[in-house]
């Protein structure tokens, strides 16, 4: 297996949204008010720790997660809307919810936190699969 066949700028803007839709999926429009109760966290808190580096690995992180998904959509020949659909919910659920699960149950944060994590995970990773398999 190589990376060749992978659309280079695909993924990065694949990567780009879904780091689009972390700032949307832990907004005030989403899920921001049930994610700071169950980590005991204020908006005060939460604005304070905004340090720029983290945000800048977390683009990272997401500009891989879009460059690895590439090679998982390219393997699977997906160029359909619901292939991409499929490989990315399968990858997230396959990889990113279970790992936050066990995250989760062995580190303490509440339960509901999982739904958040995993949520945007699937959710991400479904919508990074559908720009990958769509844009070849």
């Amino acid at each position: 297996m190589t990376l060749e066949g992978i659309n280079w700028l695909a993924a990065i803007v694949a990567g780009a949204v879904y780091f689009g839709l972390g700032a949307l999926w832990y907004s005030p429009l989403l899920f921001s008010n049930i994610f700071m109760k169950y980590r005991g966290l204020t908006s005060e808190q939460i604005q304070a720790s905004g340090v720029p580096t983290d945000y800048i690995f977390a683009l990272i992180s997401d500009l891989v997660a879009g460059l690895v998904l590439a090679v998982f959509v390219n393997m699977a020949n997906a160029t359909t809307l619901v292939d991409g659909l499929v490989v990315g919910i399968v990858v997230a659920l396959g990889f990113a919810a279970t790992s936050v699960l066990n995250y989760t149950i062995f580190s303490g944060p509440h339960k509901a936190l999982w739904a958040i994590y995993s949520g945007y995970q699937v959710v991400g990773f479904a919508v990074m699969g559908v720009i990958l398999a769509l844009w070849q």
